[in-house]
């Protein structure tokens, strides 16, 4: 399940797949598009613009090794790692949204 950022009602961002590879590197597919909010769950969401983001595999192997938080519990083990990534690539720059 995908997490949502608002950015402005209504669009939404988001890390909406990610894959660990070999070498230890992390390959995530941000997107950025408009959507309905429910409930506080985003429906219908439709993507604008897509891009790939790799971390490399010292920054990708802190992320997966991180111990868990109080704002991961509930959430399940690809919850937590899309919360993580998106939260690295937003606090290293490589996404301003």
């Amino acid at each position: 399940m995908t997490t949502f950022n608002k950015i402005l009602n209504p669009m939404y961002s988001a890390i909406s797949t990610f894959s660990i590879q070999e070498d230890g590197s992390i390959n995530a597919n941000y997107v950025l598009g408009t959507g309905e909010e429910e409930n506080d769950t985003v429906t219908n969401f439709t993507p604008i613009i897509s891009q790939y983001k790799y971390i490399e595999a010292t920054q990708a192997q802190t992320i997966i090794n991180a111990p868990l938080s109080k704002e991961d519990i509930g959430k399940t083990p690809n919850q937590i790692m899309l919360d993580r990534i998106y939260s690295h690539l937003k606090t290293s720059g490589d996404i301003l949204v």
